[in-house]
């Protein structure tokens, strides 16, 4: 997966979803719930909107319109208890944190912020997957039956600061993640959610939740400790206050990612790292299943994902079946990787290392060791390769646009 990919996770999920009862009649959309989803998420009352709509699923747990618009509430907040967050501690992000992207949410600035400390950090990302993991559980829930959510991604909004006085618009949000500007979109990004964008949605959760998992899994403070500075400017780290030339120079960027990468990372809660690798094996299922949905579409609604036949809302990217079909076949390839059946190439070695027996055999993580070949020597490995041709033929079919395909795909 690339980092683009994360990228797009923080924005991406709010797009979606509620779902017609099931039940062998046509039922009609309950587009009571649907008003109260869309409502909810451009006013920014997002807990008003939750509690009202648990209401709704409480009296009639079968009814989908209302368990897909609570997911789709409950996603949003967690975007937005993040952002309280990191406004409440001073995060001043780069737009360029592409190996934190979670640090990427756009927040303004604080003028008296918080200290924060590793603990306070892991803290919000730990409160960040469960809020995911909520979202997540209630799409799980859903029945059978079409799902439907009209919804223009410019009018939604979320507290930043946690007392309603400051809202801040998705917009900005999907901006930082997608390196688009104001200009570059449509003045209505008015969408039709439907079943597909919802399992899609699903898979978001579960990608956001492994990167999640990732660092809760390991004791990684020095690198907090000694790089964060970057991103705290007034948390009163060690680095705080003592550099010679603070901030704004490239030297400084390349010393702190240096020191970001080449401390070594303990792994101090080993069934983290199997999550990472179950939530992995979810996202490729929830492709799949989304693009089954996707695929058997016979409407031209508004698209947020359209499949060959119907007309998508962006005009400079298409889907054709070549895409479709070679998305599929790189979601067989991942599959075959997290289950160890093929192995990963290194630079190094002739054999491959088992990427399934990293997650649920894990050892310290150092990056640069990955790079020169020593971390992955534990799990080499004889058997099939991937190959680069495989990958080749994949690419080819996005004419080298692969990531911003990858991002939008999922």
């Amino acid at each position: 997966m690339t980092s683009d990919v994360v990228r797009w996770l923080a924005g991406a999920g709010v797009a979606l979803a509620l779902a017609l009862v099931a039940g062998d009649c046509p039922a009609q959309a309950d587009e009571a719930a649907q008003t109260l989803t869309a409502s909810t998420l451009e006013a920014g009352k997002l807990a008003d909107g939750e509690e009202q709509l648990a209401a709704i699923l409480a009296k009639d747990p079968a009814n989908n319109d209302a368990r897909l618009g609570l997911a789709t509430v409950q996603f949003v907040r967690a975007i937005e208890h993040v952002s309280q967050g990191f406004y409440r501690y001073g995060l001043r992000a780069p737009p360029n944190a592409i190996l934190f992207p979670l640090v990427r949410i756009p927040v303004p600035v604080n003028p008296d912020p918080q200290p924060i400390t590793f603990e306070d950090f892991q803290g919000l990302v730990r409160d960040f997957v469960a809020d995911l993991g909520k979202a997540e559980a209630t799409l799980a829930a859903m029945g059978p039956g079409e799902v439907r959510l009209p919804l223009d991604l410019r009018k939604i909004s979320y507290d930043v600061k946690g007392d309603g006085s400051m809202m801040e618009p998705f917009i900005a949000l999907l901006e930082r993640v997608s390196d688009m500007k104001d200009e570059d979109l449509a003045n209505s990004l008015y969408f039709v959610f439907d079943r597909g964008d919802a399992l899609w949605l699903r898979g978001y959760c579960h990608l956001l939740m492994a990167f999640g998992e990732f660092f809760l899994a390991h004791d990684w403070h020095e690198s907090f400790n000694y790089t964060f500075h970057v991103f705290f400017p007034k948390a009163n780290l060690p680095f705080t206050g003592q550099l010679y030339n603070e901030g704004g120079n490239d030297f400084n960027d390349i010393a702190d990612l240096i020191s970001f990468l080449h401390i070594r990372w303990p792994v101090s809660e080993p069934a983290r790292m199997k999550a990472v690798r179950e939530h992995l094996k979810a996202v490729v299922a929830l492709s799949r299943q989304s693009w089954d949905a996707i695929e058997a579409e016979t409407d031209n609604d508004n698209e947020w994902l359209p499949n060959p036949r119907q007309t998508g809302r962006f005009a400079a990217v298409t889907v054709t079946e070549a895409q479709v079909d070679a998305w599929r076949a790189m979601l067989d390839e991942a599959d075959l990787i997290l289950d160890g059946k093929k192995l990963v190439p290194h630079w190094r070695f002739n054999q491959g290392f088992n990427l399934r027996r990293v997650f649920d055999e894990p050892q310290p993580f150092d990056f640069v060791l990955w790079i020169t070949g020593p971390a992955a020597l534990p799990y080499l490995e004889n058997g099939p390769i991937e190959t680069s041709e495989e990958w080749n033929a994949i690419l080819a079919a996005f004419g080298g646009r692969f990531s911003q395909y990858a991002a939008w795909f999922n």
